[in-house]
């Protein structure tokens, strides 16, 4: 009985392991909200007006996107991700930086890649 039971434990965890990526839909939704920034941000100089509202509406998003981190290493990364944002005192330094910007160190796209997922911007 005793290893019926442990069998069934190892043959679930084991079946659990195998499923989905439980950081796929956090990092998806980082890397396609983050896209529409950057692509915003490369458009400053000829729609300011265009990059100021999507970053608006695309951070007032983020807070869901966090809810969607399967644990506090994603939640910890993405909260030092949104850190940067907030440094920048005009739209414009922000665009720039933004526009410019290698994501490649982004503490998400790090972070997410140690789960096997890659963030595509």
């Amino acid at each position: 009985m005793w290893l019926t039971a442990a069998l069934l434990v190892a043959v679930g965890s084991g079946a659990a392991a195998c499923g989905a990526n439980p950081a796929d839909d956090f990092c998806s939704s980082y890397g396609n909200a983050l896209h529409e920034i950057v692509q915003a941000a490369r458009s400053y100089e000829a729609d300011p007006d265009g990059f100021a509202s999507t970053y608006k509406s695309t951070m007032d998003s983020m807070a869901k996107i966090r809810a969607k981190a399967p644990d506090d290493q994603l939640r910890s990364a993405f909260d030092r991700s949104m850190f940067t944002f907030s440094v920048f005192d005009s739209q414009k330094a922000l665009a720039e930086f933004i526009g410019r910007a290698d994501f490649s160190a982004n503490a998400v796209v790090v972070t997410c890649a140690e789960y096997g997922v890659d963030v595509k911007l």
